[in-house]
């Protein structure tokens, strides 16, 4: 019996339209023999839709919302509910969710929340590991206690920033300029700035300010290598893939990471012989998104660089409660061959299926092992004893007025 199979995405979040890339591509991969897909787009305003016409990508460009119904996943029911005159009505039950979303309202584990009260299984890591992913105040620290080599930096909140005694000086500490300045809570590159001088520093804070009330300051790194690493598993019992360099002179922004033309031009299509058979989804679903970057795989680093980042991306995913796949980036200081973590993407654009396929998994059999995953963690779960017995409210223990 085919599994109802929901993919989740959209949101209120700055990386909605990147959530929309990645659906589409997880919608494309999945076998349509094995499982029954349940589309459900957030909108940029929060409200939850579904409908066939989700699986085209054409349609997401351009949404009629009237073709589509609206619906909602409620904290005591397994089942999808839409909603029809007099409430919500209960239609299908959800076997499992990918969860698509990217940034605020849906990788922070906010959506985490509502489907472990729904017991609905989901792939991505849960309520802590998604909100520690996505905090990189939150992160960096966790990485210290781990003993993960990290670079300097500094966290700067808007009302300290905006105070009498804010001071470059404090801010900078034993950092020096260039630094990078990022949104606490954002990815994709948006709202990061390099800046070479303190008046360029105070306007990229200030640029930073305008998607977050917390802002990171980072030394960077002149003689950069960036390398990327995927892991798949849950906690401990976890797998690496093949790593990647990133072909990138400078800041890698928005632009250059989904907009490029050499993105464009390096587009490929989901290779599965059954892909043509399916009419499921339509345009492929694969064009563009974190895939289409210069890359080099696996990356050019020696075999102690590669044992090291190996090593170093299994701490990451266990001591920051990761579950799914996730894409861990590192920077390695080529003058130096340091190597330090940079973050870690609890949902990564594309699912880093690129990385997968390069170490021998396909892209639909991705997707099995992160709904086995999602299947397992949830029975462990759910084994777990949630009540206890106390005596407390028995009638001994309470006093009539």
């Amino acid at each position: 019996m085919k599994k109802n199979l929901a993919v989740i995405f959209g949101s209120r979040s700055t990386e909605h339209d990147i959530s929309i890339l990645t659906a589409s591509q997880v919608m494309s991969a999945v076998d349509k023999e094995k499982y029954n897909l349940i589309p459900i787009y957030i909108s940029n305003d929060g409200v939850w839709y579904s409908g066939s016409q989700l699986l085209d990508l054409k349609f997401l460009t351009d949404i009629d919302f009237k073709k589509l119904k609206q619906v909602a996943i409620l904290p005591s029911s397994h089942f999808l509910h839409v909603k029809r005159i007099g409430g919500f009505k209960k239609t299908e039950k959800i076997d499992c969710a990918i969860i698509s979303c990217h940034g605020k309202n849906g990788e922070d584990g906010t959506v985490q929340g509502l489907l472990e009260l729904a017991q609905i299984p989901y792939q991505s890591s849960g309520v802590s590991g998604a909100s520690i992913g996505l905090e990189k105040d939150v992160m960096k620290e966790i990485f210290l206690q781990n003993g993960v080599p990290i670079t300097k930096y500094f966290v700067v909140t808007k009302s300290w920033f905006e105070s009498v005694n804010f001071s470059i000086k404090i801010m900078l500490g034993s950092m020096s300029l260039p630094v990078i300045t990022k949104p606490n809570k954002l990815g994709s590159s948006i709202g990061i700035s390099v800046c070479k001088t303190e008046e360029e520093l105070i306007e990229a804070i200030k640029l930073a300010f305008m998607f977050d009330d917390k802002v990171i300051i980072e030394q960077y790194i002149e003689n950069l290598k960036e390398v990327n690493i995927s892991v798949l598993g849950d906690g401990d019992d976890a797998i690496v893939s093949v790593t990647e360099e990133v072909q990138n002179k400078g800041l890698l922004s928005f632009d250059k990471k989904y907009l490029s033309s050499s993105a464009t031009k390096s587009s490929q299509k989901i290779e599965t012989n059954k892909q043509s058979k399916d009419k499921g989804i339509k345009d492929g679903g694969t064009k563009n998104g974190m895939q289409n970057m210069d890359r080099i795989i696996p990356a050019d680093i020696t075999k102690a660089q590669k044992k090291q980042i190996d090593k170093l991306a299994k701490k990451i995913f266990e001591c920051t409660n990761s579950k799914g796949v996730v894409r861990i980036d590192f920077m390695i200081d080529e003058s130096t061959n340091k190597v330090y973590a940079n973050e870690i993407n609890t949902i990564p654009g594309s699912f880093a299926f690129y990385l997968w396929e390069k170490s021998g998994i396909t892209f639909n059999n991705l997707i099995d092992k992160l709904v086995y995953i999602a299947e397992t963690h949830q029975k462990k779960e759910a084994a777990l004893t949630t009540t206890f017995l106390s005596g407390v409210l028995s009638q001994s223990q309470i006093k009539s007025k």
